[in-house]
């Protein structure tokens, strides 16, 4: 006994010379970590008040004793659990099984039903339209009351097609020669309201034209602010006469947004700008009624900006069943119809044109 407790006294001196260095522990066991790492013998750190037991010993009493949870990341600290449904949300649930219950019951004895077969509208199809000789169609519009387009070409040729029958009467437009290339055009009970590069304004009264020609005089009023140092405009431009007033729809070069202007006797005044909804806007044509304008992207859809809330709606998806052919404009026949201009990239193929 005398022997065991002098060299527990002398190993317990050593220890205490030996404190926090790496020198191996003559008290502990075979395997045991040396003083060094012995969180027994660590040195004081930060929240030594609070006393930490060797081994497992819970929150209040372990190894984790002492850090805050405060500057810890838990994973699941953020997940929320669904609480247990309360009596009304079962009373629900039993009355909902119970009104279920005679349908599985009718299902069991005679089978399912049948799915219903739903009628899907006919896919877009490109007309099989004979364009007249040396006529590429750059522009699209279409009439108020019958199943009628016109297309334009930029230097004042034009073809009225009727639809379903694709009957086809070419003209020419008289009066417009020496103001430009045509840059919009739109289609109203009135007649051809056209737009030209100069910034000039034509109408063209009359529902068609007579004797292959449709007869155009300057409207009055001022030029569209769209020339730059007498320039010609190379950006978007559509044009729509509504309610007796003659407004413009104009993306300007290099912009992703669409200037709205309402001319007045002696000026067009801008009536306000919102960003198109495509992100590379091909051609932009007024509806009939003025309130909306379409939209064409360079990829064949097509999407409807409302002009008083800025709302937009697809009303057609993405085509690349066209290839060598750029999306040129759409426009709405009277039935409501969506009728879309494609024209060649190449002069050496004929413009389509794609109805529905």
């Amino acid at each position: 006994l005398v022997i065991a407790w002098v060299w527990l006294t002398f190993g317990f001196t050593i220890e205490i010379m030996n404190q926090g260095t790496s020198h191996p522990s003559l008290l502990n066991a075979p395997g045991m970590p040396n003083n060094a790492r012995d969180p027994r013998y660590r040195p004081a750190k930060p929240g030594k008040s609070e006393p930490t037991e060797v081994g497992t010993g819970g929150v209040a009493a372990g190894p984790a004793k002492g850090v805050h949870l405060g500057a810890m990341h838990r994973r699941l600290s953020g997940v929320e659990f669904v609480a247990a449904p309360t009596t009304p949300m079962r009373r629900d649930i039993v009355n909902k099984l119970r009104e279920l219950m005679p349908h599985l019951i009718e299902m069991a004895r005679f089978g399912a039903p049948e799915p219903a077969i739903l009628s899907l509208p006919p896919a877009p199809a490109a007309a099989e339209v004979q364009w007249p000789a040396m006529f590429q169609p750059q522009l699209l519009t279409c009439g108020v009351q019958d199943q009628a387009v016109v297309a334009l070409s930029r230097h004042g040729r034009g073809a009225l097609l009727a639809t379903p029958t694709l009957h086809l009467e070419s003209f020419v437009l008289h009066g417009v020669a020496g103001h430009g290339t045509i840059l919009a055009a739109s289609w109203d009970i009135e007649g051809l309201l056209l737009a030209t590069t100069t910034g000039d304004v034509f109408e063209c009264a009359g529902a068609a034209p007579t004797a292959g020609k449709w007869a155009c005089k300057p409207s009055p009023g001022p030029k569209l602010p769209i020339t730059a140092a007498g320039k010609p405009f190379t950006g978007l431009v559509a044009v729509s006469r509504a309610a007796g007033e003659v407004q413009a729809a104009v993306i300007f070069p290099g912009d992703d947004s669409v200037t709205i202007f309402a001319r007045s006797s002696s000026a067009w005044l801008p009536r306000g700008e919102v960003r198109t909804p495509a992100s590379t806007a091909a051609a932009v044509h007024f509806s009939t009624s003025g309130s909306s304008l379409l939209v064409s992207a360079a990829d064949g859809s097509v999407t409807e900006l409302q002009m008083a809330d800025g709302q937009t709606s697809e009303l057609a998806s993405a085509n690349a069943g066209h290839a060598g052919h750029a999306w040129a404009g759409a426009c709405r026949l009277a039935s409501g119809d969506l009728a879309r201009l494609a024209v060649p990239v190449e002069s050496v193929s004929q413009a389509k044109l794609i109805l529905g």
